[in-house]
């Protein structure tokens, strides 16, 4: 048996002085009732007054109460069993283009039979990815998750919880989730670094998975500067391509709400008088793969992208079980107040049942009965 709070014991110092306080109190409230009442020459001998054995056993219950109390506060427990805990040992971010170039719809029939086939937008490809590959896999891993625009926002820090962040993929996940215009993936990438700061604990691997459509802002010497990071900081990176290599234009319908009712007089997104097409930027992340030594995959179909083997990592952790005992001094702790509070005053003993109204009274001669 051990205690988890030794440190509690110290307590046991003080209950002799807060018993004798307890007890030395009782008895001038006593005294002082007995003052109060008359003199005691008087009704003194016709009084049932408190015996010491009485006022001892009290001081013993509340001695003992206050140490069980005591030692139920320092929480005794003993060794039982064994417990495992699978915990697994990689960190992955997801890193999301939320601009409107990810709103053109490039997956129509490819998404068939999911949520995203009515619109199959780029973006929808990307969730569709996270929801039913990334998550499946991670076995007891970390994800998290940060779009990007023309900034970048931490839409999930690292964590284990998959139902919640299913739940935010969902309805969170939207054209327009990251402020401003554009798609500064620099900026994206540096989010991704103080995540992994802040969560991340040391000796575990570290991947970032990027889903873009090739449009970037950032300039080049700030993407050497970052890859650069990256590679110093051992961070694995894989590429995922999303749409087609043929411009498209972006339509207003799916784009965020905000967007809608800018542009609701308009079928398809303008900039300065010219409907905007939008294609695949396959040359900018294969440059980045050939600066890495990144994974790059173009999706053009569901299947096309599996990382299941890549973040399928976990081990096991053993941890004893522990059975807590407090209950047991505490109800011990319990019980003993109660005989300290409801102990008789005074203990008659078999033979000593007379009171003054039942004894004998003398006769007219002076003579007892």
């Amino acid at each position: 048996m051990h205690l988890i709070y030794p440190m509690v014991l110290w307590l046991l110092v003080v209950v002799p002085p807060l018993a004798g306080l307890a007890m030395w109190v009782a008895w001038r409230r006593n005294q002082r009732s007995i003052d109060a009442y008359g003199d005691k020459r008087i009704f003194g001998r016709f009084a049932e007054t408190i015996t010491s054995g009485t006022y001892l056993l009290k001081a013993f219950c509340v001695v003992a109460g206050l140490t069980m109390l005591v030692l139920a506060l320092s929480r005794p427990s003993i060794k039982e069993g064994k417990a495992e805990f699978p915990r697994g040992s990689i960190d992955v971010i997801a890193l999301v283009d939320a601009s409107r170039s990810m709103a053109v719809p490039d997956y129509k029939g490819t998404l068939d039979g999911t949520p995203y086939q009515s619109s199959a937008t780029r973006l929808d490809m990307a969730r569709h990815l996270i929801l039913n590959d990334v998550i499946p896999s991670l076995n007891y891993n970390r994800l998290g998750i940060v779009t990007y625009s023309g900034s970048a926002f931490p839409m999930a820090f690292l964590s284990d919880d998959m139902p919640a962040l299913d739940w935010m993929l969902k309805r969170a996940l939207v054209v327009g989730s990251a402020p401003g215009e554009g798609s500064e993936m620099g900026m994206a990438f540096d989010m991704a670094f103080q995540l992994f700061d802040l969560d991340s604990k040391p000796g575990h691997r570290q991947i970032i998975v990027l889903f873009s459509d090739g449009g970037n802002d950032t300039d080049v010497q700030e993407t050497h500067k970052l890859i650069g990071q990256m590679q110093q900081r051992g961070i694995e990176l894989i590429i995922v391509g999303l749409g087609k290599t043929t411009p498209s234009p972006i339509p207003i319908k799916l784009l965020s709400r905000g967007d809608q009712q800018r542009y609701r007089d308009k079928e398809f997104y303008e900039h300065e008088g010219q409907v905007v097409n939008s294609r695949l930027e396959e040359n900018n992340l294969l440059l980045m793969r050939n600066m890495t030594g990144a994974r790059y995959v173009r999706v053009v179909d569901p299947s096309d992208f599996h990382i299941g083997m890549l973040i399928s990592s976990t081990d096991v952790k053993i941890l004893e079980g522990e059975q807590e005992l407090f209950m047991y001094p505490l109800m011990l702790s319990m019980a003993l107040f109660m005989v300290a509070l409801f102990v008789p005053r005074v203990f008659r003993g078999a033979g000593n049942n007379t009171s003054p109204s039942q004894s004998p009274s003398p006769d007219r001669k002076g003579k007892r009965r």
